[in-house]
């Protein structure tokens, strides 16, 4: 397993087009996808490598938790939270997370693989992702 994070070409190019056009074409990340893949992350990455179909009520994204993201501009910081409730995505291995815009064809802007963590209905997961200048 290829433990990594990037945040990928698709998620710049919806950053720059949000910060520099009057009208943007892009709606922000604000939701999340899971998988069980385990290939390194690429900055190329347009999605992830094996999702986990229908997972949070029939669907394969989840809005971020209530309150997120935060923005510490002092600190040059964003910080996003998704929730992974007892209910949900039960039987996997998740090993995989990455933030989504809503827009009609979903553009990634994180892509993270981190060691596996095996879903059952006794287990909640809490994944928070912090995007800040290096």
């Amino acid at each position: 397993m290829a433990i990594g994070a990037v945040f990928t070409v698709s998620g710049m190019t919806s950053l720059l087009n949000r910060g520099f056009k009057t009208s943007p074409d892009y709606t922000v990340p604000s939701r999340f996808k899971i998988g069980t893949g385990t290939t390194t992350p690429a900055v190329a990455d347009t999605k992830i490598e094996t999702k986990i179909s229908a997972w949070s009520g029939g669907s394969d994204f989840k809005n971020y938790v209530s309150g997120y993201p935060t923005f510490d501009v002092a600190n040059q910081k964003i910080t996003v939270q998704g929730f992974i409730a007892s209910t949900e995505a039960n039987g996997n291995v998740i090993s995989e997370y990455a933030d989504f815009n809503t827009d009609s064809a979903p553009l990634i802007s994180s892509h993270i693989v981190f060691t596996g963590i095996t879903k059952a209905s006794t287990v909640q997961v809490y994944v928070t992702t912090i995007y800040k200048r290096a």
